[in-house]
């Protein structure tokens, strides 16, 4: 049976490698995680009202009309399983819930 402190030590060392883990992901976003927030609303909103056609129609209007980037943007997207618009939110979306 564990003791207390191995039990708190054992805590601590998750704690530390999900800090690290977070950083590592925050590290090697190719734009910040409010961009990447305020994409999923905009995706929310667009496609509430238009629908998915699947392309990443939506996600390259969005990305051009804040003059972003798209093509490292989109392969990051596609790496994390967002292929389409609505992917974006139901694939990739969930990476960032604790963040």
């Amino acid at each position: 049976m564990k003791t207390n402190e191995e039990k708190e030590r054992q805590k601590q060392l998750k704690a530390e490698v999900m800090r690290n883990e977070k950083e590592k992901f925050l590290n090697n976003l190719p734009i910040s995680a409010g961009q990447f927030k305020e994409l999923f609303t905009f995706l929310d909103e667009q496609l509430e009202q238009e629908g998915c056609d699947d392309t990443l129609f939506i996600t390259k209007s969005y990305l051009g009309s804040k003059g972003i980037e798209q093509e490292n943007v989109i392969a990051w997207l596609e790496e994390n399983g967002g292929f389409c618009d609505c992917e974006v939110l139901a694939n990739v979306e969930e990476k960032f819930e604790n963040i």
